[in-house]
């Protein structure tokens, strides 16, 4: 079973009242597994194993995780990949198990007026599964993201 479908109460049973110390940002509490997996190697050692870490979705703000101390977190720049909500950029992977990003996704719209990355995401959830909390630097599924691109860029960029 993947992150995508797990109970949304898995990762809300601890308290996590703190919030970004750069936006104030409440962000979304990530497992440990999601930044020693994503943090460049050189800052994995700072990461502490008794922390609660929390993903910053202000895409303003330049923190990736922080904790409850106000001093220990991470950039974007820290990241090993761009975060979707971090980076407007059309090479940005808006899923990051399966490898689609905003530039296939727009192409696809563009040749055909629609696309199937939501079908092909779907059905590769269940077999080979997800990964998410170990790819995504927002430590959970994609497929809101996808969808908000997919939406986006048929509002803005397909004519």
């Amino acid at each position: 079973m993947g992150c995508c479908n797990k109970n949304a109460e898995d990762k809300t049973n601890v308290i996590t009242e703190f919030t970004c110390p750069k936006c104030s940002n409440k962000g979304v509490v990530v497992e440990l597994i999601t930044p020693q997996t994503l943090l460049k190697d050189v800052l994995k050692e700072h990461l502490r194993t008794n922390c609660i870490y929390k993903f910053c979705k202000n895409s303003n703000c330049e923190v990736a995780y922080f904790s409850e101390d106000p001093s220990h977190l991470f950039t974007k720049e820290n990241l090993t990949v761009k975060a979707t909500l971090k980076d407007p950029g059309l090479d940005v992977k808006v899923c990051y198990c399966f490898g689609h990003n905003r530039q296939s996704i727009l192409t696809e719209l563009r040749t055909s007026g629609e696309t199937e990355v939501l079908k092909d995401i779907k059905s590769k959830m269940i077999d080979p599964g997800c990964f998410c909390e170990r790819s995504n630097p927002q430590g959970g599924c994609c497929l809101g993201n996808v969808t908000s691109w997919i939406k986006e860029a048929k509002t803005h960029f397909v004519t």
